[in-house]
């Protein structure tokens, strides 16, 4: 079965949280939000050395709370980053509003697709979101983006299809997010 990348879904609150934990990464994400876009600015800024701030960027670039740009050699932050995070986990808990699709995901994958239609629109609601608007997908990506969330990744698959949340094209080689 291909799997799609860590990439493909936003950071949980938990990883965010676990990156923000060390000092050196918190001035590090301060310095940038502050201005400081290399990472000399970076360690001038936090009062790191500059090792130690080049470790904090590139944990921060590895959670995707920063971005890095190779031509130019700076960072910035990315503003989704928490947004995305925090959405995430109120849809998955059914906290602060959510809409309590949480009882069908364990450590972030589909355990079920529910029967009943208005929780099974919900859950399938949280799926969707993998799938980026106005991108055409190949079968095999849509299978590796299902096969993520759930080992049964045809029946996924179809189910969004049916759900009116993926639209197939004819030929059934491409799928695009309704």
């Amino acid at each position: 079965m291909n799997m799609a990348r860590a990439e493909d879904h936003p950071p949980s609150c938990r990883d965010l949280v676990g990156a923000l934990a060390q000092h050196d990464r918190r001035a590090a994400y301060a310095a940038l939000a502050l201005g400081a876009t290399t990472a000399a600015e970076v360690a001038e800024r936090a009062g790191l050395r500059p090792p130690a701030a080049a470790a904090a960027l590139q944990k921060l670039t590895d959670v995707r709370i920063a971005v890095f740009d190779s031509d130019r050699r700076t960072y910035a932050l990315l503003d989704d980053t928490f947004r995305l995070a925090i959405q995430s986990e109120v849809r998955l808990s059914g906290q602060g509003g959510g809409d309590g699709a949480g009882s069908y995901f364990r450590r972030g994958r589909l355990t079920s697709i529910p029967g009943k239609e208005e929780v099974r629109s919900r859950v399938l609601a949280v799926v969707k979101d993998s799938f980026a608007p106005g991108v055409a997908y190949s079968e095999a990506k849509v299978n590796a983006i299902c096969g993520e969330w759930f080992d049964d990744w045809v029946t996924l698959r179809r189910a969004l299809v049916d759900q009116g949340l993926l639209r197939r094209n004819e030929s059934g080689t491409l799928y695009e997010r309704v």
